[in-house]
C-alpha cells in the first residue's frame, strides 16, 4: 500500500471520527444554554391590543359581505 492512500485513510477515519464527535457534543451544548433560564415576556401587555384588531377585522368582513349582497344596477340587462 502506497504511502498517500495510508495517509488518505488515516484522513478519512479522522474525519469520520470529528463528524461523530461535533455530532454528539452539539446537544449537550444545546442542552447547558436551555438549562438557564429562559427570558420571561414583558408583562405591560394590554387588552386592548387584540381587541382592537379583532374590531377591525370584524368591520372588514362586514363591509366584504354587505358589498357582496348588494343589488346589481344591471336590471334591464339580465
Amino acid at each position: 500500500m502506497p504511502r498517500t492512500a495510508h495517509i488518505a485513510t488515516i484522513a478519512r477515519r479522522a474525519a469520520a471520527t470529528l463528524l461523530v464527535a461535533a455530532a454528539f457534543t452539539a446537544p449537550a451544548a444545546a442542552r447547558q444554554e436551555e438549562a438557564e433560564t429562559a427570558p420571561q415576556p414583558g408583562r405591560n401587555l394590554t387588552l386592548q391590543t387584540p381587541v382592537i384588531g379583532y374590531a377591525i377585522m370584524a368591520l372588514a368582513a362586514a363591509g366584504l359581505v354587505g358589498v357582496s349582497l348588494m343589488r346589481s344596477k344591471r336590471g334591464a340587462q339580465d
